[in-house]
């Protein structure tokens, strides 16, 4: 089985050797190979992200006064929802679907069905954003059974792969706990669809709609991409050497906050809500440290534009839940303030984690598929020469300055300003998609020319 060790910079040639090998799909065999992952298994969900957030920032400018009047609009709910099903959700899937086999040493299981897992969720997604658009239930709750489905599905790929690991890094506990969340996630929302026709839920849907919101934004995608930072940020800067224990710390207090604070929502109880607010934001500034003590013990003393983006998504995580516990504590979830720490979390932390991480995973997927059995044979680009580096810097700087400007003028409630922000924010996930797909583009060209 052919095996490539990750791009490097040419300044650390000597440590090619202590890098151990990693495994992924395109490498001549690995299509029949014992762990193989096909291509067209990951692709399709990465690129349906990147598109997705592409949508999200040109429809931000139009949307984002809505939002600031009541984000409990129709076009908000169904941007949010692009946001969190068809851009972070879909690449999260596609990512998770690759790395778990690499991860844990062994292929993927229960995968009979594995190629109808993107169509099955991309159709529910598409209808449940259709429901939530034109304010139609039946729409919602199709959409919302066709998400399930596929959640299950997708959930007893991983779950079975990942108990039955040969090997068991830190992140594999993280992804169990996202697992279950996820599943608590699709039920509680299709719980909410079916009421706004039947209203099952009477006066506690206020309730079931906090837990939706901790289960969705922490338990499953803040869990997800903290625990692929501890394999991807020490793959990518070369820090194999850092220790788990921090990391492990950082599991248990994460997702004791998680059960901690859904409960005290569930049974209005201010003290657990004080608890498990106060355990998150233990648990993110401890993160935020033991990140910083991978990056410090890198061998790759050049930062990318990865490393940018995965250093502004933690500040950004840093600073979020502090002040979204202050928020729930004080009585002060004004539609501003709701705006401003939705875009800090579902753009400052977890967009720009899944956008830096594509830089790396997508030309690595399309440069081991495309030239992995050339090599040798005729000259073949670099890994990194895939992705047009200036755009990469450009698209950072416009989604940085975008999003600071805009939770500037969202938090002084300037409108103008605000719409004039999200379009620079826009921009730069526009930008961001352009260049994931001219990195694509390479699986078109039959020979690689000087």
């Amino acid at each position: 089985m052919s095996t490539l060790k990750p791009d490097l910079d040419k300044e650390a040639p000597s440590q090619l050797k202590n890098i151990p090998p990693i495994v992924t799909s395109g490498m001549p065999g690995m299509m029949a190979g014992r762990r193989g992952v096909p291509l067209s298994v990951p692709l399709p969900f990465l690129l349906t992200g990147v598109s997705a957030a592409a949508l999200f920032g040109l429809l931000l400018p139009a949307i984002v006064p809505e939002a600031m009047l009541a984000p409990d609009f129709p076009y908000v709910l169904a941007l949010v929802h692009l946001a969190t099903l068809g851009w972070l959700t879909m690449i999260v899937m596609g990512v998770s679907l690759q790395l778990t086999p690499v991860m844990t040493v062994a292929p993927l299981r229960a995968t009979r069905f594995i190629h109808w897992q993107y169509p099955l969720y991309v159709s529910g997604v598409i209808l449940l954003l259709s429901g939530f658009w034109w304010i139609q239930p039946w729409l919602m709750a199709a959409g919302g059974s066709l998400v399930v489905l596929a959640v299950i599905h997708y959930t007893v790929i991983l779950g079975i792969s990942l108990a039955r690991a040969a090997t068991r890094p830190l992140t594999v506990p993280f992804l169990v706990a996202s697992v279950t969340a996820l599943c608590m996630v699709v039920i509680l929302g299709l719980t909410m669809a079916l009421n706004v026709q039947f209203g099952l839920l009477g006066a506690a849907v206020q309730q079931v709609l906090l837990v939706h919101l901790v289960l969705g934004i922490l338990g499953w995608l803040s869990n997800t991409l903290i625990g692929v930072s501890y394999t991807l940020v020490r793959m990518f800067a070369l820090a194999h050497g850092h220790s788990d224990r921090l990391g492990r710390l950082v599991f248990v207090l994460l997702n004791a906050s998680i059960g901690i604070l859904a409960l005290g929502f569930i049974v209005g109880w201010f003290p657990l809500i004080v608890l498990g607010g106060v355990a998150l934001v233990a648990a993110t500034w401890l993160f935020a440290y033991d990140f910083l003590r991978m990056l410090r013990a890198r061998r790759r003393r050049v930062l990318d534009v990865t490393q940018y983006h995965s250093i502004a998504a933690v500040v950004y995580l840093a600073l979020v839940t502090p002040a979204g516990l202050v928020i729930a504590l004080t009585g002060w979830p004004q539609p501003s303030t709701l705006v401003a720490l939705g875009l800090a979390a579902l753009v400052g932390w977890l967009g720009q984690s899944t956008v830096g991480y594509l830089y790396k995973i997508v030309p690595f997927l399309v440069w081991q598929h495309r030239y992995g059995s050339l090599v040798g044979h005729q000259k073949v680009p670099l890994m990194r020469e895939l992705v047009h580096e200036r755009w990469a810097w450009g698209s950072w700087w416009l989604i940085n300055i975008g999003l600071a400007c805009a939770l500037f003028s969202a938090l002084f409630m300037w409108i103008l300003p605000l719409q004039i922000a999200s379009g620079l924010l826009g921009a730069g996930f526009v930008l961001a998609a352009i260049n994931i797909f001219g990195v694509v583009r390479h699986l078109f060209i039959y020979k690689y020319m000087e």
